[in-house]
């Protein structure tokens, strides 16, 4: 089960059913979808109750997922994949959660956790060039660019132009320190 975070306005903890209705609500948005990889658009119960399953199966999956919380239930996820590897970091915020800071609290509090409970040095994240809000908060947290790509859009079905970028560990322990 994957732990509970608390940060200043959130709670960072294991998704579950309860959450369900939310999830497809919130990711069932195309504004969302479209800018992740793995998520296909409509957005179903079916897909939700299966990302869910994967969810509470960290080390079968490779996948650590966080909900994040800010008291009245789910606006959004982040998870780190391919564990047993160098990890991708992913993330997803409700449109209506958007602007208020809630990604880079999240985001932070979960590299925290990566690299105080893992013995990784590095994550890696790719972001389409299209979506700089994101772009921002990799930034802002102290990944660096080390490259361009392609990042399919199950939801638009089609590659988008993305940025890869990564975060050292010595780096973001600078910025903690």
């Amino acid at each position: 089960m994957t732990p509970a975070i608390e940060t200043g306005r959130l709670t960072l903890r294991s998704p579950d059913e309860r959450d369900l209705e939310r999830i497809v609500d919130l990711i069932g948005d195309y504004d969302v979808s479209s800018m992740l990889s793995r998520v296909p658009h409509p957005y179903t119960q079916d897909h939700g109750r299966a990302w869910l399953a994967r969810s509470a199966e960290p080390e079968k999956h490779g996948e650590r997922v966080f909900a994040i919380d800010d008291g009245s239930g789910l606006v959004g996820a982040v998870s780190f994949r391919e564990l047993h590897k160098t990890p991708v970091i992913g993330y997803w915020l409700g449109r209506r959660y958007w602007g208020r800071g809630y990604m880079s609290e999240a985001v932070s509090a979960a590299l925290d956790w990566l690299f105080r409970e893992t013995d990784h040095d590095t994550v890696v994240g790719e972001t389409m060039n299209e979506n700089p809000a994101s772009l921002k908060v990799q930034e802002k947290l102290g990944f660096t660019v080390v490259g361009e790509s392609s990042c399919e859009s199950r939801a638009r079905g089609e590659a988008r132009p993305a940025t890869r970028m990564e975060l050292k560990r010595v780096n973001f322990n600078k910025r903690t320190a």
